[in-house]
């Protein structure tokens, strides 16, 4: 059957809306994994019916389909299935403010930094900053419940996420927490974090707060990653929380500083970035920056002027961007242990650099123990087997210290023939469970999370 006849349907509602020349938008056939695929059709949706109408039809075609938003995501979550019809969500974009209520109501196709910006008008904060803010979209947030630099005092995605309204595989609207009378269930937690499996995302309820007072930023720059680590896992002993505590390696920090140069440090085994908030800022700045001292620090520098302190964070906001321009390929994770062992997560890490014959480095959220660990193929021919080895070492470890195989990234392709790592076999029948009841046909993003 050619496209046109299989999806006669949909081009009898919405016209050459539908697009079947899909090789004119490759950037639709892949996200940052760079694992690419074409689909059969790609959509853009502008309104919430309209996503209702292009569920419905699909169902009744039995067509795939991949929802899809700025495309940031790390392990192919929004990578084209076989057959599939590509549903961008990117133009759902509504923003209303409900400053009195703390309260904003957002499009999934709502920038995060968008957000941010517009809550900060009123004196508000949105906290969850994943490092694509200005790319990424708060239904792709969703979809993978993203943390972010503020993750360890301020949380998550779901910690903010106050209600949701989602279109099921029988074009039904869920309506939960602030668009419902009443939840019975934790619905709302069922579907963030379900990567596009359960339900299309058209609107996004959100808490605000009050914008923190902010302390200094101090950066801080040691002869080991194990030091820095080191300083991480003692602030965090002493009841310290940041409301950002970011860590890079040396090599990432080599990386970034090509990328734009920001720092004048061209040497470091790694860097640690601090930013405090609250009413015990400047106190809780004072005793990190002992800590730091206390750890050999070898250059440290405490920032007090906001706009001087952005120049600090540039080394971090253009990491990931960063190390990829530095190799001609990225494979990356993100693994999460508790910080108290982040130590040996680090260790580890230094030593798979050692042992294999492409460049391995780590950045992350140093308050929660969340490590963005990239395994880097430069001009060299590298045997594969060579690197899914060293990410199954990796992930091994992280569980063996007590840790998750994902801190915000999510499953998607890369990971799904891990899982089984870390959950048991009745956890992960019960998940496919309710994969099942949301969509018994596995329409919606099928292939990804589960192995079959």
């Amino acid at each position: 059957m050619n496209s046109e006849t299989r999806f006669a349907p949909i081009i009898d509602r919405f016209g050459s809306r539908l697009i079947l020349d899909v090789d004119r938008l490759p950037g639709y056939f892949h996200d940052v994994s760079e694992i690419n695929a074409r689909p059969d059709a790609i959509f853009f949706a502008e309104t919430e019916p309209e996503v209702i109408a292009i569920i419905n039809l699909c169902r009744k075609s039995k067509i795939p389909i991949v929802f899809r938003g700025a495309g940031t995501g790390y392990t192919g979550g929004a990578v084209p299935s076989p057959s599939c019809l590509v549903l961008s969500l990117e133009k759902l974009r509504k923003l209303k403010i409900e400053p009195e209520k703390y309260q904003a109501f957002c499009g999934p196709g709502l920038i995060t930094k968008e957000l941010m910006d517009k809550a900060a008008e009123f004196s508000l904060f949105y906290p969850p900053d994943p490092a694509s803010y200005d790319e990424s979209t708060l239904g792709g947030n969703v979809a993978e419940n993203a943390g972010g630099l503020h993750c360890k005092k301020y949380g998550v995605t779901k910690d903010y996420i106050i209600g949701l309204r989602a279109v099921t595989i029988e074009g039904e609207l869920l309506k939960t927490g602030v668009y419902s009378d009443r939840d019975l269930l934790d619905i709302t937690g069922i579907i963030i974090g379900s990567e596009g499996l359960l339900a299309a995302v058209t609107e996004i309820a959100v808490r605000l707060i009050d914008v923190p007072k902010t302390g200094a930023t101090i950066l801080a720059a040691f002869g080991s990653p194990e030091n820095a680590a080191r300083t991480v896992s003692q602030v965090t002993d002493e009841g310290i929380v940041p409301s950002v505590m970011e860590y890079m390696d040396g090599d990432a920090v080599q990386a970034s500083n090509r990328y734009e140069h920001s720092l004048e440090i061209d040497q470091a085994g790694a860097i640690l970035l601090f930013e405090t908030s609250g009413e015990n800022a400047d106190k809780q700045s004072k005793r990190i920056y002992e800590i730091c001292r206390e750890h050999n620090a070898g250059h440290l520098k405490k920032e007090d002027n906001p706009a001087a302190a952005e120049n600090l964070w540039k080394i971090r906001r253009n990491l990931s961007k960063a190390v990829k321009a530095s190799a001609r390929e990225k494979i990356a994770e993100d693994v999460c242990v508790p910080p108290s062992k982040l130590p040996e997560l680090v260790a580890f890490v230094a030593q798979l650099n050692q042992e294999y014959p492409i460049r391995v480095n780590s950045y992350g959220h140093a308050g929660d123990g969340n490590l963005h660990v990239n395994f880097l193929i430069e001009n060299v021919p590298v045997d594969s087997a060579l690197i899914d080895e060293g990410v199954k070492r990796l992930f091994e470890k992280t569980l063996e210290l007590g840790g998750t195989l994902t801190g915000e990234h999510g499953i998607g392709l890369t990971k799904k023939r891990f899982l089984h790592l870390e959950f048991d076999s009745p956890t992960l029948r019960c998940m496919k469970r309710i994969k099942n009841v949301f969509d018994p046909a596995h329409l919606l993003n099928p292939g990804k999370m589960f192995c079959t």
